[in-house]
């Protein structure tokens, strides 16, 4: 009798049998093509999209050494809630099953994913709400495969206690793309300058992850000068404009507390 396929969190699979960095990206690009072939829209975040943005900077980001030895851990998407009902049986019948625990545990606001050629496919409804919310809505039509850059660059500042892992990617993000206007290939600064100027919590923990973004600069031996001082250039001048950019009431007012009350969500995972 054939046994049952059972979850396994990616750490916990053995590396003989983990599937290749080239699966990953190649499932990704195809599952999202077929979802838009069904009217359904998913979106990659995370190391699989700056693959897709920067195929030109893959070899620097692994001499970042921000990537394990598996790669790749899973494949990330947004999506909309308007479609949720669509997601279940869409990921069936590519072969994936539903990780019910999670998706009991999330109420719905994130679905688990998991089959033979990939691991582990997380799907996130609407915003990813961690420490600080990052809002998807009327937001997943900007690039074809991937969230936008500015929503990829604030997925990093939005994260508390930040590693080493998040604050190379937001280096690479950095030192690959532009900071200035809302094109694909941009990170539009004025957005995410928009999004903090209404909520202080998210607008101080964000501008001191772009500090520790600038300090890890200069210890990353892959990469070059003038990569480096193009990095930090773009550092300041995005906390320049998040600077600038005229606070809501809703901030002043909550920027009067300061850190004396808890400014973040805190939160742990499913597993």
């Amino acid at each position: 009798m054939t046994q049952p396929r059972r979850f396994r969190l990616p750490k916990d699979i053995p590396l003989e049998e983990y599937p290749t960095p080239e699966t990953y990206l190649e499932e990704a690009r195809r599952l999202t093509e077929e979802a838009r072939a069904q009217g359904i829209v998913l979106r990659v975040m995370g190391p699989i999209a700056l693959h897709f943005y920067f195929p030109d900077h893959v070899d620097l980001y692994r001499r970042m050494e921000r990537l394990g030895e598996r790669v790749f851990t899973d494949i990330d998407y947004a999506a909309y809630s308007r479609h949720r009902g669509k997601i279940v049986p869409f990921f069936e019948s590519q072969g994936y099953e539903l990780e019910k625990r999670a998706a009991m545990i999330s109420g719905g606001e994130r679905h688990i994913f998991f089959g033979d050629r990939i691991p582990m496919i997380d799907v996130f409804y609407d915003r990813l709400d961690y420490n600080h919310p990052i809002d998807y809505r009327g937001r997943l039509d900007i690039h074809p495969w991937c969230v936008s850059l500015a929503d990829l660059l604030l997925q990093k500042l939005q994260i508390v206690r930040i590693g080493d892992k998040d604050l190379k990617d937001a280096v690479l993000l950095l030192v690959a793309a532009p900071v200035g206007g809302a094109g694909e290939m941009e990170i539009d600064a004025d957005y995410v300058a928009g999004i903090l100027a209404d909520d202080w919590g998210f607008y101080h923990t964000a501008t001191g992850n772009l500090e520790k973004v600038k300090e890890v600069i200069g210890s990353i031996a892959a990469l070059r000068d003038d990569q480096k001082a193009a990095a930090l250039a773009k550092a300041d001048h995005l906390l320049g404009m998040l600077e600038a950019k005229p606070k809501t009431g809703k901030w002043k007012k909550r920027a009067e507390i300061g850190t004396k009350r808890p400014w973040y969500k805190e939160v742990g995972d499913w597993d």
